[in-house]
């Protein structure tokens, strides 16, 4: 299914180098144009609206998506000297300069073989997981400076998060958008050479794997973006690092194939990662420690033996609560708070604190 409107722009309700938001009088009412595809607008102009996750009734933060208008010169906000294409193949396809192109400073960074040692990476499924994770690493570490690498499994511009809008002008914060994901601090063409960067000229405190909102999930054993996060820790194992996945947990959840440890966790850690990993749990209620247990003995794996790490204390209350307080906007988890659904809050700072000071 495709499908469009035209309509106008009634206001444009913010504005940056990157994105417009604004209002119109069809779908959503809402919508989200990025200045790097389509010439930015003013009240009044006409625009062409996709509004086809309106008519689905999709959960993809309810706002519609300029595909053109009445504007015929864009202003370029992305790097003109670069001939990397993203988006290949379709109308929005626009070019970027790519950390591994010729034409990029950082070029010779790439023509020798790259090797971590045993140092951890973070492997994040939700979107909702990255700023907790920032400003935990901000209460551990004042000083904390995180790099997070975007996979294209879900929302490929970056500036769709208005979480990431928050944070890139933060010099601690960096991202790099890989594939066909655009709009990061940087830009690279592979995982591979988004975590040799990562590690060997930025250098931060921690490197982050994750992606935009908008994952995808269906119901099935493998059909959701989560069954990537398998990939990502056999080329960080590749590597010599040490893969450190946040185990995704809730005891809110209505849906039984995430309640507990979720599936999107077991399934593609116990079945199709081959590099030793870390799970680290945060401290738990025995019977909510028995169901996990039971849900991890009943998997059927492969050979590799991962390494569970149960935390015999509280260590990430306080984390959360203080990282809560230092998140200028709220962060929610499948519209779930802290108060709502704690124990996904604190799987997120228990593995961030792990990165930090345990392994």
């Amino acid at each position: 299914m495709y499908a469009e409107k035209q309509t106008y722009v009634r206001e444009v309700t913010y504005e940056d180098e990157t994105i417009q938001l604004i209002t119109t009088d069809i779908g959503a009412k809402k919508a989200v144009l990025y200045k790097t595809l389509t010439a930015r607008v003013e009240p009044g102009d006409p625009v062409i609206v996709n509004i086809t996750a309106t008519k689905l009734k999709l959960g993809t933060g309810g706002w519609d998506i300029v595909k053109s208008s009445a504007r015929l010169e864009a202003e370029q906000t992305h790097r003109e000297d670069g001939h990397i294409m993203k988006l290949r193949y379709t109308p929005n396809q626009h070019s970027v300069l790519a950390i591994e192109a010729q034409e990029s400073p950082y070029h010779s960074l790439f023509k020798e073989k790259f090797s971590f040692d045993k140092e951890p990476v973070l492997l994040a499924e939700l979107h909702s997981m990255v700023p907790l994770a920032y400003y935990v690493g901000k209460v551990l570490k004042p000083d904390f400076t995180c790099c997070v690498i975007i996979d294209d499994q879900a929302a490929l511009p970056l500036m769709v998060s208005e979480q990431m809008r928050m944070l890139k002008d933060d010099p601690a914060f960096k991202t790099i958008t890989i594939g066909q994901a655009f709009g990061g601090t940087f830009e690279a063409v592979t995982m591979h050479s988004a975590l040799q960067f990562a590690s060997q000229e930025l250098k931060p405190d921690l490197i982050m794997i994750s992606v935009g909102p908008g994952v995808v999930g269906t119901g099935t054993m493998y059909g959701f973006t989560g069954m990537t996060l398998a990939s990502w820790a056999n080329i960080v194992g590749a590597f010599k690092g040490t893969p450190v996945w946040i185990p995704r947990l809730s005891f809110s959840e209505k849906r039984e194939r995430h309640v507990g440890l979720s599936h999107h966790t077991l399934t593609p850690l116990f079945d199709f990662t081959y590099t030793r990993c870390l799970l680290p749990f945060p401290f738990l209620e025995d019977a909510q420690k028995e169901y996990i247990s039971r849900q991890l003995n009943a998997v059927k794996s492969n050979d590799i033996i991962h390494e569970l790490r149960w935390s015999e204390r509280d260590n990430a209350s306080i984390l959360v609560e203080k990282a809560l307080q230092l998140s200028p906007l709220p962060i929610r988890t499948m519209g779930r708070g802290y108060a709502d659904d704690a124990t996904f809050f604190l799987a997120v700072a228990e593995a961030v604190r792990v990165c930090l000071e345990d392994v």
